[in-house]
């Protein structure tokens, strides 16, 4: 028995593996496709037809067939600051009442999904959006994403069968264990919460019943793309009924059915691919080269660089890895205090304010605002941001440099030696390739020469050019590396995308948003107390859930509320970014403070110490671009359009 179940294990693992093969494919091709299309446009003057029917094609397809992938490799997040704390044989006991309650919904949607895509192939529906060359089948887009779906229910059982297995043979006498290692106490704790939510979606308030739910369901470890997917269907079926869960998998896809956020895996790939090829290394040499003498010019060059890969990748994960693999070494060995090494590090890596930027697109994606225009719209308040930066380490290096510096002593070895002009321009040469890269990107898009969708496809081929062809600072299986990297962020993300819509969609139901502007016009409140209340709710959870998650959950509550007192939804934009950034620097679950304690091996709370100050500057900016809101405006206006 034990052979059979290695040997299913083993099939499908080669089965999930070959789900990932397809996976890179979609990718290039929603490269290559858009690609295509804008050399044609510039240079044969043609159209041809449906290349970005074929790319939003590609992009329904790609989440939920890799979905399953991407939870076998433990990529995707999860809520878990909680269960961090418990033992691996309680983490164990936990998650198989967890993953059995997440099953629910996983079956669900591929049975759905199932039966629409047999109703698209019975009564042959295409995409007709363009006159296509070759017609693409509803059926076929649909009976991939069931199958995708089938695949991520079938990991899960594995998930659960392992930690049957875990525990089992890490039995041992219940009494004698502690409430950090007995998995008893919190399977109970578990159960109850579901079951107080069901008895508050039958006797209580449908409101708080579904807020309660995703609450525990959230912080019991369950990854956060499952957590929002389980409520959305507990909501739909309870309010809706069957009707409700039939229009799972039309939210499905019509969530990815977007060419605008196609940029968003691109953009990660193009990122990804710079960063194999070592081109923020060497862009941090030539920043280093040119400096200058001042003792806290390695610092400065840490912000500098940080910028420059937000401006590359729009991630702050990635940047915030990349940056401190890098730069962290450097800091540390000319003796800089750890502390402040971490909090510049964090700070200079606010990914999704710098454009291109993944929030940014989210944000465009679902209110519908111009994704060019808030990567405008956020350019100049983070040059504020850097500003404030640079301010705040000149000023503490001018009235104390020993405070900059590990026990106050300024190390003998910290000489700056002059740089010929020959390794400057060296060093401007390695660089130059990578240098390029926002300039072309952000210069098209404000042209109006490229999208962001077209920018973020033109800058993958251009890396993967440039990086294997040109610099040969890659390889082709560094290729593939990045490019499975990039599969498992950008499946991670799109499908948390994808079931927080579902989830709205109950908040559709019960008419929240609705209900929140009526409120607040009956009790008087104004923009002060709208922006008030956003950026608590904001803030509070980005200490605890990352803030891609944050912003699918919480705009369709808020955006109808801040269009009916008249906030601008540009501003709003920024606002949201800059706000749920300061997040992923604050404690418990800020993402860029464990990426940095990880990479550098440096204690958590130093880390949190050092990042402070940033956190500070940061809110400093949201104060400075209210009293100033022209600093977001005034940019986008002056866009080709």
């Amino acid at each position: 028995m034990v052979k059979l179940f290695k040997s299913v294990d083993t099939v499908f693992d080669r089965v999930l593996s070959g789900t990932a093969v397809v996976a890179i494919v979609l990718l290039l091709m929603l490269a290559f496709f858009v690609t295509i299309q804008v050399f044609a446009r510039y240079v044969l003057n043609i159209h041809i037809r449906g290349l970005f029917v074929y790319a939003q094609s590609a992009l329904i397809i790609f989440p939920l067939l890799v979905a399953a992938y991407t939870l076998r490799k433990g990529e995707h997040v999860s809520a878990d600051f909680l269960i961090s704390h418990l033992s691996e044989r309680a983490k164990a006991g936990l998650a198989i009442p967890v993953f059995l309650a997440s099953l629910i919904f996983t079956v669900t949607l591929a049975w759905y999904t199932g039966q629409w895509a047999a109703l698209q192939f019975a009564i042959g529906a295409t995409k007709i959006s363009e006159q296509l060359i070759i017609p693409v089948p509803m059926g076929v887009l649909g009976a991939s994403m069931s199958f995708g779906c089938l695949l991520l229910t079938i990991e899960i059982i594995r998930q659960i069968v392992f930690n049957i297995r875990f525990l089992s043979s890490h039995e041992r006498r219940t009494t004698s264990l502690g409430l950090r290692d007995n998995p008893w106490p919190w399977i109970s704790v578990f159960v109850i919460a579901i079951v107080i939510s069901g008895a508050l979606l039958i006797y209580g308030n449908p409101v708080v019943a579904i807020a309660f739910l995703t609450v525990v369901i959230l912080f019991s470890g369950m990854p956060i793309f499952l957590a929002l997917g389980l409520s959305g269907a507990a909501g739909l079926y309870f309010f809706v009924g069957t009707a409700g869960l039939l229009q799972m998998p039309i939210t499905a896809f019509q969530s990815m059915n977007s060419f605008a956020l196609t940029a968003l895996p691109l953009f990660i790939v193009g990122g990804l691919i710079l960063e194999g090829a070592q081109v923020v290394a060497k862009v941090f040499k030539f920043f280093q080269l040119f400096a200058g003498r001042f003792t806290a010019s390695p610092l400065l060059v840490v912000i500098a660089v940080g910028g420059f890969f937000c401006a590359v990748s729009g991630s702050t994960i990635a940047a915030t890895a990349v940056v401190a693999a890098v730069a962290m070494p450097i800091l540390i060995g000319q003796g800089y205090r750890k502390s402040l090494s971490s909090g510049v590090v964090a700070g200079s890596t606010v990914g999704t304010l710098i454009p291109p930027s993944i929030g940014f697109i989210i944000y465009g994606v679902i209110t519908g605002e111009s994704i060019a225009q808030l990567f405008f719209g956020g350019l100049v308040p983070a040059v504020v941001l850097f500003s404030l930066y640079i301010v705040y380490i000149i000023t503490r290096a001018t009235v104390s440099k020993e405070s900059l510096f590990e026990k106050g002593q300024v190390p003998s070895q910290i000489s700056f030696q002059r740089i010929s002009w020959k390794d400057k321009l060296s060093a401007l040469k390695d660089a130059s390739w990578g240098l390029i890269t926002p300039v072309f990107v952000l210069g098209g898009i404000y042209a109006g020469v490229f999208t962001p969708t077209e920018a973020a496809a033109v800058m993958v081929v251009y890396a993967i050019v440039v990086c294997i062809f040109v610099t040969r600072t890659l390889t082709w299986r560094g290729l593939l590396a990045s490019l499975r990297r990039s599969c498992f962020i950008a499946a991670m993300i799109l499908c948390i995308i994808i079931t927080a819509l579902i989830l709205a969609a109950v908040v559709s139901q019960l008419r929240i948003g609705p209900n929140l502007v009526a409120f607040a016009q009956g009790a008087g409140l104004g923009e002060i107390e709208v922006l008030g209340l956003i950026f608590l709710t904001l803030f509070i959870l980005g200490m605890f859930i990352n803030a891609s998650s944050v912003m699918v959950i919480t705009l369709p509550v808020f955006f109808p509320l801040t269009l009916a007192v008249g906030i601008n939804p540009l501003w709003l934009g920024v606002f949201y970014i800059i706000v749920l950034e300061s997040g992923c620097l604050t404690p418990p679950v800020g993402v860029n403070l464990f990426a940095i304690s990880g990479v550098s091996r440096i204690p958590l709370w130093t880390v949190v110490a050092g990042s402070w100050p940033f956190v500070g500057m940061m809110l400093l900016t949201v104060v400075i671009i209210y009293l100033f809101p022209e600093l977001v405006t005034w940019l986008p206006s002056t866009m080709v359009r």
